[in-house]
């Protein structure tokens, strides 16, 4: 499975949890229509109960039907279920991670990254290494202690692209110019980042995930 994400605005070395807070607030939107628009991602809410301590068994349709036949899979009643796509609860806040351990996934990242500074000069002035790894951060669910209380419902869930960046396997970055009109800041750049979600195991579960 792959999508594309983008962002502008700033972005600076170890940047603070609230500059992490607002590039995950600014991913949000776009992660919330992916999971509404993507086949993939709709049988992944379909098919998101296991059972516990039990076989599974699966059915499937054939392509040319519609993908998204059939609500989802209710729980059974009096059988122990886990649920893959749970929100994740981290300091009073709730999470939906697209890449998670719960479906066996990881990912990799290619990233074109438009910058104030010339292309190719990765370490010029802008400490290349320390803002992917900022982020990266933005990607991923916070700690407990990055939680930043913006007056939101605690109630909503935020969707993110990670439950931890350890789940980020590799990633490309190719960098050019980003022309602008004078006076922004050198911190502004403008992002695309490609994910390419994979599999660390194929079951019955996550092999969805194959496609799309």
């Amino acid at each position: 499975m792959k999508f594309t994400l983008t962002y502008e605005g700033e972005l600076g070395s170890n940047g603070s949890p609230a500059k992490k807070w607002e590039i995950r607030q600014h991913l949000h939107p776009q992660l919330v229509e992916l999971w509404r628009v993507n086949p993939v991602l709709q049988v992944a809410l379909r098919d998101r109960t296991m059972p516990v301590g039990m076989a599974v068994f699966t059915t499937d349709h054939h392509h040319s039907l519609d993908s998204t036949w059939g609500p989802p899979n209710p729980p059974q009643p009096g059988i122990r279920t886990i649920d893959l796509c749970a929100p994740i609860e981290r300091g009073g806040r709730k999470f939906v991670p697209l890449v998670r351990e719960s479906h066996a996934l990881n990912c990799a990242l290619k990233i074109t990254f438009l910058r104030k500074e010339e292309p190719g000069r990765v370490y010029q002035g802008g400490d290349m290494d320390n803002r992917l790894k900022t982020l990266f951060d933005a990607l991923a669910i916070p700690s407990a202690d990055q939680i930043v209380n913006d007056g939101g419902n605690a109630d909503e869930p935020i969707y993110c692209v990670l439950e931890d960046d350890r789940l980020i396997t590799g990633f490309n970055v190719e960098s050019h110019r980003l022309l602008t009109k004078p006076g922004v800041s050198e911190r502004h750049v403008q992002l695309l980042i490609e994910v390419e979600v994979r599999l660390t195991q194929a079951r019955s579960y996550n092999q969805f995930f194959l496609g799309g």
